[in-house]
């Protein structure tokens, strides 16, 4: 990259498309735009900036730069300053974050037209997920992340604006024909990473000694470093438990994070 990396970015790496769509009969790529190849993509958390690169793309694999336009975030008493994507998961050579509480977005690579490649913008009109249950007041919290070539979404449903009682964890799969998440509660062998600032991941649970179709959630609520648990829920039995590590932790000096294992 000819220009440094944003001071807060992530970055994702999208394979090239195989096979049929993630749902029989439908496809999120727009007419006249082809398969594309696989690319490795910098989305600035600040800025509406995104950066994306060719993988294996020999002399036409350079770096490009592209905006976008999701209006402006407005907090009372500041300047509005103009919305950044902070979640996005690869699925089968496209990207894909939540663009409202009512919308999935969807960028896909094209490279029909000029010399450079270019993110194509998708929209699907999905809301996002509500907890069944009356409850006076609740909070979301969303995560995506991709799973055997299909994009997931998982939902903690809290009581309260404390973000100290999950009432609920759901787990959904996104049906691409209907537009509209669809409840699961069987992740087969996979087991579901959850952790702050958005971090989503699949792995396979057995190979790594960890307990399939579950989801794991280590988050420090409170920000002091004293909660060094983590908290397992069982999508199938509806269960729940909490545990610490195995090491002998006192205390934690940073927010808690996963390491996920890579296979070459």
């Amino acid at each position: 990259m000819d220009e440094p990396l944003p001071d807060h970015c992530r970055c994702l790496v999208s394979a090239a498309a195989t096979g049929p769509s993630p749902s029989p009969g439908s496809s999120w790529v727009p007419d006249g735009v082809p398969c594309p190849d696989s690319f490795v993509l910098v989305y600035d958390l600040a800025r509406p900036t995104l950066r994306f690169c060719r993988i294996r793309g020999g002399d036409g694999a350079r770096w490009v730069s592209q905006t976008y336009d999701l209006g402006l975030h407005e907090v009372p008493g500041k300047e509005p300053t103009q919305r950044a994507i902070g979640d996005m998961a690869a699925v089968q050579g496209a990207f894909f974050y939540l663009e409202s509480r009512d919308a999935l977005g969807g960028l896909v690579v094209s490279l029909a037209d000029g010399p450079e490649p270019r993110l194509e913008p998708v929209t699907f009109h999905a809301s996002l997920p509500k907890l069944a249950r009356d409850a006076e007041q609740t909070v979301t919290k969303a995560y995506l992340l991709e799973s055997d070539k299909r994009l997931f979404l998982v939902c903690l449903f809290f009581i309260g604006c404390t973000l100290e009682r999950i009432e609920d964890v759901g787990a959904y799969v996104f049906d691409f024909t209907e537009e509209e998440w669809c409840r699961v509660s069987d992740i087969g062998d996979a087991a579901f990473l959850l952790g702050p600032g958005g971090f989503a991941a699949s792995c396979p649970a057995a190979r790594h000694g960890l307990k399939r179709g579950c989801v794991y959630f280590a988050w420090d609520f409170l920000g002091d470093g004293n909660d060094v648990d983590f908290h397992i829920f069982d999508l199938k039995e509806g269960t729940r438990e909490v545990a610490r590590p195995n090491q002998d932790i006192p205390a934690l000096n940073i927010e808690p994070f996963w390491l996920v294992p890579v296979l070459p």
